[in-house]
């Protein structure tokens, strides 16, 4: 197996700092504000260097840095953000695992037949992700789940970091123990025994780490040697995707609401087709001056992931609402997500365009699992021939 390990570090203040780029260079911290007895969520690098870490009382964060920018906690943001990264890295590999908001990891087995050596691999999943997600993810790739995190961990924004094959032990080596995904209590031992290296840890006797640590210590001894036996859980994708968007100004007429909803789904649709599924609802719940929600479902006739289908049923139910007033705010999602199989037919019945597109799609996916191309065409080459076998043959595909 060969896995990548995708790492953005304090993500929640990454995806605020993409929306707010002024918070570049200003310390943030997520999760209310000052006054509020509430714990830190997440921080951004320069609060962290600073002694702040998430679950410490705003309070106490605030003492440490009062200049520091307090930001409320809004997780259904950070969730949507990492959706949309492992959308993404859905175009690398069939298997991707959410470990934690900011990391993932992907099965890239195969994937150097169709993208080059692992140093391309690794470099131009982190590239796909900063251009279309807009965040600085670090890359590591390695045999196993264990290595490729230390790899990633130690990789740069600018620079992924790969773990040779059978050098997993020597790699480790050097790198400190508290890596391990081991207890504080443990990790608190470890160091009263002078074991701060891995290097350190792989050399004890295997039996010595069990009798004073049990499971943990064994756990510990495998993976500073590099063995790492996990195997990567495929994510339950979401069977919605949601945008929200909202307004300084209310939004009165039909044109102003279609103009919205059309932005929404130009952000929407792309990590549809990501996915390679369709759509069979859209759930509208549009946010009223005075407080007031208003809810809605609306059925496809088919699945689709045609933003023209979609706007045209938008408009023809939203052209029969009287609204008691203006519209301040929108949450629309996308519901009964399923495969595109369901309108395999579809595929020819398109323009030439688009059927291509999707064949390249299919074309590119079934390389990164196969390791190459197994779609075939006839090929006519002696028609009249009397032997069946010479009438035609089987060549690639590539369309």
């Amino acid at each position: 197996m060969k896995v990548v390990c995708v790492h953005i570090e304090h993500f929640a203040a990454a995806v605020e700092i993409r929306e707010h780029p002024e918070f570049l260079s200003h310390p943030i911290i997520i999760g209310g504000f000052p006054n509020e007895r509430k714990s830190i969520f997440e921080c951004c690098a320069q609060a962290a260097s600073l002694g702040i870490v998430p679950g410490m009382p705003l309070r106490q964060a605030h003492h440490i840095c009062p200049d520091a920018t307090f930001i409320p906690l809004d997780e259904g943001k950070y969730t949507r953000a990492f959706d949309d990264v492992l959308d993404i890295l859905d175009q690398f590999s069939p298997i991707v695992e959410a470990d934690e908001p900011g990391r993932a990891f992907l099965d890239v087995t195969g994937l150097e037949r169709l993208l080059g050596s692992e140093e391309e691999i690794a470099r131009r999943i982190g590239s796909d992700v900063f251009h279309r997600a807009h965040l600085n993810p670090k890359v590591g790739i390695a045999r196993n789940k264990f290595v490729a995190s230390v790899a990633a961990n130690i990789a740069s924004t600018k620079r992924p970091c790969v773990a040779r094959k059978g050098r997993e032990a020597r790699y480790l080596g050097p790198l400190p123990a508290r890596l391990l995904p081991v207890s504080e209590e443990m990790r608190r031992r470890l160091d009263l025994l002078g074991l701060r290296t891995m290097g350190q840890i792989a050399s004890l006797p295997l039996d010595a780490l069990a009798y004073q640590f049990g499971e943990e210590g064994i756990l510990a001894h495998k993976l500073a040697n590099g063995e790492d036996e996990r195997p990567l859980v495929p994510r339950a994708k979401p069977m919605i995707l949601e945008q929200e968007l909202s307004s300084e100004s209310s939004m009165e007429t039909i044109d102003a609401l279609i103009a919205a909803l059309d932005r929404i789904l130009d952000s929407l649709i792309p990590r549809l087709r990501n996915r390679n599924q369709v759509c069979g609802q859209m759930k509208l719940c549009f946010h009223l001056d005075g407080a007031k929600v208003w809810h809605e479902s609306l059925k496809l006739k088919e699945p689709t992931d045609s933003k023209r289908e979609m706007l045209t049923l938008l408009k023809h139910r939203l052209e029969t609402v009287a609204f008691p007033a203006g519209i301040t705010g929108i949450h629309f999602g996308l519901a009964q997500l399923c495969g595109e199989e369901s309108k395999q037919n579809s595929l020819f019945l398109e323009g030439r365009v688009k059927q291509e597109e999707r064949l390249k799609s299919v074309v590119k996916r079934l390389q990164a699992r196969f390791g190459q191309n197994p779609l075939k065409k006839v090929a006519h080459v002696d028609p009249s021939s009397r032997i069946p076998e010479r009438r035609s043959i089987l060549t690639d595909y590539n369309p």
